[in-house]
This record gives C-alpha cells, structure tokens and sequence, in this order.
C-alpha cells in the first residue's frame, strides 16, 4: 500500500512539473539574454581542523528559459562558471567550479534569491591538517542579492563544498561568501 502510494504522488508531481513547463514558461527573446560578472569573498565557519578564506570571480550567463507566475514571481537560469583562490592551513589552491544557478525575484523589488551550485575541481585537496578526500568536490550556495542599481548589486550567500562521499574523506568547508554583482 505504501509503495502505490509513493507511486502516486511521484506521478502527480512529474503530471505537475511538466506541466508547468507547458503553461508558465516563456522563451527569453535574444536582446534579453545578458551576462554577469561577479567578484566574491568569504570564510569558513565551520569547526574542522583547518579555517579557510576564499576569493572568486564569477561569470554568468542567462539560459533561454524563464519562468514567471502573476506578474510578480520571476525565475530564471544562469549557467555559472567560477575560478577561485582557497586559502587555509597555510596552503594555498586554485578552484575552478561549473554549475547551474536559480534566480527568484519578486517583481519590481530590489531583492533576489539566487542558489546554485556545480562540480568543482581543485588544484589541491590538502590544507594543512585538512585533507579533503581528492580534486573533486561539489559546491552549492543559497544567498540573498540586493540590487542597487540597474547594472550593479550586492551579495551574501552561505557555500557548502564536499565530496559528497566519493572519496574516503569527505569534510566539508562551509563558508559566509560577500561580493558584487555586474550586469551587461
């Protein structure tokens, strides 16, 4: 009984998803399609062996499709792509990261809510006492962005990276990231 269930809800929800693929999506005209570039800063907050700061530049560009109900809620899509310096235990590597990335915005409001997150490859994986597993390791972030202008905001969005268990050690750096936002 309780595998039909399962069944049926995961049912209703595909019959959902898909459907609202086919009423509230509209393609982005060519003109619209802009690019981002972004710059970044943070640091860990979690309690490991090791703290860790970590400086990116982030480049976006909108992906064709966008989603909009009630003329208030906007979603769209941004492939990502993020080259990074990480610092801790004295030792310092380089990240490369690609990914997908979600941007809700209200309206006319100032605000937007953006998460995302991608592969991530690093030049190394050990930081002083912190070994974390190998090159490999997937990022994701939710954050909050303010607009302050048509062209230029502002950001601060939590980072979590981890192997998710690919390789015996899987510790995570958790990170607070702050950075700017350009738009053209």
């Amino acid at each position: 009984m309780k595998n039909v269930r399962v069944r049926q809800l995961r049912l209703l929800w595909v019959v959902f998803f898909v459907g609202s693929f086919f009423y509230g999506f509209n393609s982005v005209r060519a003109d619209e399609t802009d690019w981002e570039v972004g710059l970044q800063s943070g640091w860990s907050y979690s309690d490991e062996d090791e703290s860790f700061n970590q400086t990116a530049i982030i480049v976006a560009h909108r992906l064709p499709l966008k989603w909009r109900r009630w003329d208030t809620l906007d979603v769209s899509t941004r492939l990502t792509a993020m080259a990074s310096v990480l610092e801790g235990g004295g030792d310092t590597g380089l990240l490369g990261t690609l990914g997908l990335e979600l941007v809700i915005g209200l309206g006319d409001s100032p605000f937007e809510v953006r998460a995302g997150g991608g592969a991530t490859l690093m030049s190394r994986y050990k930081y002083g006492d912190e070994d974390l597993g190998g090159a490999f390791q997937l990022t994701s972030y939710v954050g909050l962005e303010y607009r302050f202008l048509e062209t230029l905001s502002g950001f601060a969005r939590t980072q979590h990276m981890s192997n998710a268990g690919i390789y015996s050690e899987n510790p995570a750096v958790n990170m607070i990231m702050m950075g700017l936002r350009y738009r053209f």
